[in-house]
């Protein structure tokens, strides 16, 4: 993926006062941010203008005679003055269309982009009306915005001539992204950052096109101080959490502290990698420094679901709706609080209602999908997913979501293909790798399955399972030992980490143990375990059983086996570093108590 464009850059890439990533002089950077929040804001991207402008505010203030001086008016500009002021006063008012119709003819970068704008908003405009007006929700995608292709056709004769600025070229970009030509998308946005590293929306349609680690090494990109926001953000986006929260680290100690934007970013990382205690210290923080904040409150949400704290997701349901009703993050926190209260049909109303406000926004999709299922409609859930799908191919949750439904329509081969996808998009979820190994066991392909279980306790089994399933397939296959084996580590685990003890599998480990300790001769291991069997309702009679076939044993004079028949070995396939693990000592369980 060759991007960098030498020849037509080069006339164009001169950005004043845009050194390496250096933030050793920070007002030169808060002037910098000014200056662009304030450009933006002419253009109509308010966005990039906000971000911009909080980036400024977590900075030290600067004096009068500091302060950036307003950009320099062409003889072009003076032109289309009249014609500009009065289409941004439409542009604001929403009225593209009439904001289009004044700008026809202007020759002024700034007045030019307006009016290119206003005709690609007007499109979308329409393009959202119609899906609303005629569609469900879930029939997204047949309408299209019908400017584009003029818009490209325009666009790509002034490319074509070098004629655009910074801005025209993120708004091609934007109308090639549409277009689904991503490639020459990531071409156009990279130029685009080129020549006005200071504009975020570039960066930020540029993270939404790449796809993988090394798609980003091949990216020339300009060496300033905002690459450094685009690394940490695209990190992030690429669950490379540890190099995300390392470059958020760096930006803090370069003076971005007070930085809400970067807070924000860093609890996402923690709710990305399901560290909810993490992430929920962080939010509630961000929510004292920013109360009236919006953004990013669906997340906060999320983890208050998994968490399953009521109060505080009713409260924060109730802030949001006061503060406003109508935007998604707040419909999706609402559609979190009824779906915690098992009230899926509302929930799903919730989320129908974000989409409608937005058809493009990605977390409604999948959320959407995921009530759908609890609500056993599961061909609605397969299309929320896929639309979920088409708005951002990097949602694990999708995938995911699409590999649980085929499971349910019992479509083994399906289900594979879409774990597949979830787990090369979270290596290191034990919740992919176990539902992985699922799969296989329903195929049949006993030797894949047992990989991904063990994969799955060796990453760190999130829901405690997987030693279990491999235990299960070690049974179902006659390997006594290795079966023991695990059922020890997976006693060891419930017990190390202090939780109360709803797993219904300890007390199959239990019995599994006790009578692989009495075909062993080993009577105190045995009858220890058969007495552990004793405490669960479903094991009870059968651990009273063999106590008393013990005790016969033992009255009629059989002597205790003072070794076990078989040393335990796990696989050398399956080891973590393929040498066979030490042999583990029959488990100690004066010390484990229910």
């Amino acid at each position: 993926l060759a991007v960098g464009r030498a020849g037509g850059m080069a006339a164009v890439a001169v950005v004043s006062g845009l050194g390496s990533a250096d933030f050793s002089d920070l007002r030169e950077i808060k002037k910098q941010l000014l200056s662009v929040a304030e450009r933006s804001r002419e253009r109509g991207l308010q966005h990039s203008g906000k971000w911009a402008s909080e980036l400024a505010f977590a900075l030290e203030p600067l004096l009068l005679s500091e302060l950036p001086p307003p950009p320099a008016l062409t003889e072009e500009d003076a032109r289309d003055l009249d014609a500009y002021t009065l289409a941004k006063s439409y542009f604001d008012l929403k009225e593209y269309d009439r904001a289009a119709y004044f700008l026809r003819g202007c020759k002024s970068q700034k007045a030019y982009f307006l009016y290119m704008y206003s005709r690609y908003l007007s499109g979308e405009k329409k393009k959202d009306d119609e899906t609303v007006d005629s569609l469900g929700p879930l029939e997204k995608g047949q309408v299209k915005n019908e400017a584009l292709r003029e818009l490209r056709v325009e666009l790509s004769k002034k490319h074509k001539a070098q004629e655009l600025d910074g801005f025209g070229l993120y708004l091609y970009g934007v109308v090639l992204r549409k277009l689904d030509l991503a490639k020459e998308a990531i071409d156009v946005f990279v130029e685009a950052t080129h020549v006005l590293p200071l504009h975020w929306g570039a960066w930020l349609e540029l993270c939404n096109l790449i796809t993988d680690k090394e798609m980003l090494k091949f990216l020339s990109l300009p060496d300033t101080w905002m690459k450094e926001f685009f690394l940490a953000h695209i990190y992030t986006e690429l669950q490379l959490i540890e190099e995300a929260l390392q470059k958020y680290q760096n930006l803090i100690d370069a003076g971005f502290s007070k930085s809400t934007y970067i807070i924000s970013q860093i609890a996402v990382a923690y709710h990305n990698i399901r560290d909810i205690d993490k992430a929920l210290s962080i939010f509630n923080e961000l929510r004292k420094q920013d109360p009236y904040r919006i953004e990013n409150m669906d997340t906060f949400s999320n983890l208050l679901y998994v968490r399953s704290m009521k109060p505080e997701l009713s409260y924060l349901a109730h802030n949001l709706c006061e503060i406003d009703k109508y935007r998604v993050e707040t419909c999706c926190v609402i559609g979190n609080y009824y779906s915690l209260r098992s009230q899926h049909e509302k929930a799903a109303l919730y989320f129908q209602r974000a989409l409608k406000l937005n058809p493009r926004y990605l977390g409604a999709w999948t959320l959407m999908g995921h009530e759908y299922m609890e609500m056993k409609n599961t061909s609605a859930a397969i299309q929320a997913y896929r639309h979920a799908i088409e708005v951002n191919k990097r949602d694990y949750r999708a995938w995911y979501g699409l590999g649980q439904t085929y499971e349910i329509l019992k479509m083994p081969f399906y289900c594979l293909y879409y774990y597949r996808r979830a787990h090369q998009l979270r290596p290191n979820d034990s919740r992919m790798l176990v539902a992985l190994g699922e799969c296989y066991e329903k195929l049949n392909q006993l030797v894949e399955a047992k990989k991904c279980y063990w994969r799955a306790y060796a990453v760190g089994d999130v829901e405690k399972m997987a030693l279990v399933k491999l235990a299960k397939l070690h049974e179902q296959l006659n390997e006594s030992e290795q079966a023991a084996q695990c059922y020890i580590k997976y006693i060891q685990d419930i017990y190390s980490c202090g939780e109360i003890v709803e797993h219904l599998e300890v007390s199959t480990a239990f019995r599994y143990l006790a009578q692989y300790y009495f075909k062993c001769k080993l009577w105190d291991e045995a009858s220890a375990c058969a007495q552990k069997c004793c405490s669960f309702n479903d094991t009870r009679e059968e651990g009273k059983a063999l106590l008393r076939q013990i005790l016969q044993l033992r009255n009629q004079g059989e002597t205790s086996s003072t070794e076990i028949a078989t040393p335990f070995f796990l696989p050398a396939s399956l080891s973590a570093n393929s040498t066979p693990t030490r042999r583990v000592s029959p488990l100690n369980l004066s010390s484990v108590t229910p």
